[in-house]
């Protein structure tokens, strides 16, 4: 299979590889193996326990690390002043240097967000990442990212046809930066769905390439999970084909404010600003 040209959005590869909840050598090889098929973006996180075996993929792919864009994210309980600094320390050691971008994985409470913003932004001064950016943020508290940032690289968010994050990418488009999709395919929830399945058939493709294809048309990049070649291999083929404005407008209109698939208990009530 040749490497496929992956576009960028905002510097950044439109498809990533997804690494939650991948471990151990499982996870190591995941990488090497996503790699070699030409992935070039890989996500990972604090939360996901996965760092150092992330790191030993990289380290043992065979692409330079400069050809490489790497994420991770600082997970809730590290946010604080007393754990920030030293959490994204280790982060680097076990990536094997600093990551590409560096999230907020979830926002703290309102009070605590400007605090955790600035350590963000000393993290990057500090050379343990080339960008940063926030992740589970609503619009409001994008803006308020923006405004004490000023550069905010993406602001990574579930995002699949279930849910309907018209308004979050509004205010992202405002902003002027893009989303980055977590659980794009929603599990596979979507794959049964009478029109992903027709459309599907029209195109055929199969479902997960639909669904993947409708996010990255809109300027939204897509980090899909995977360990099956089969199905990484699959997931870089959506940039050989397009969807037109009605299957676009026919899969947007899947979404509701119900279809979340991920939520996290500290943002119970706070997803709407």
């Amino acid at each position: 299979m040749p490497v496929p040209l992956v576009p960028l959005i905002n510097g950044i590869p439109a498809l990533g590889l997804g690494t939650y909840p991948l471990t151990g050598d499982q996870c190591t090889e995941t990488i090497m193996m996503a790699i070699g098929l030409g992935y070039r973006h890989v996500d990972t996180a604090q939360m996901y326990g996965n760092e150092r075996e992330v790191g030993q993929g990289i380290a043992r792919c065979g692409v330079a690390r400069e050809q490489l864009f790497v994420t991770t994210k600082v997970e809730p309980s590290n946010l604080g002043k007393a754990r920030f600094a030293e959490s994204v320390r280790r982060s680097v050691d076990d990536l094997g240097g600093p990551p590409d971008l560096l999230l907020i994985h979830w926002p703290p409470p309102d009070a605590e967000i400007d605090g955790a913003l600035d350590r963000l932004k000393e993290a990057q001064a500090a050379g343990h990442a080339r960008r940063i950016g926030v992740s589970n943020f609503t619009p409001r508290m994008l803006r308020q990212a923006v405004k004490r940032l000023g550069d905010v690289a993406c602001n990574q968010v579930e995002f699949h046809p279930l849910i309907d994050q018209k308004k979050l990418k509004a205010a992202a488009d405002e902003l002027g930066l893009p989303l980055v999709a977590y659980s794009p395919v929603a599990r596979g929830k979507p794959f049964g769905h009478p029109v992903v399945k027709a459309m599907a058939e029209r195109h055929g493709r199969p479902p997960n390439e639909i669904i993947l294809r409708w996010i990255v048309q809109q300027g939204v990049i897509a980090i899909p999970k995977t360990d099956k070649r089969a199905h990484a291999e699959s997931n870089l083929r959506i940039f050989d084909f397009a969807l037109s404005a009605d299957d676009m407008a026919a899969l947007t209109a899947l979404g509701t404010s119900g279809g979340r698939t991920i939520n996290g208990s500290w943002m119970a009530g706070r997803w709407d600003d």
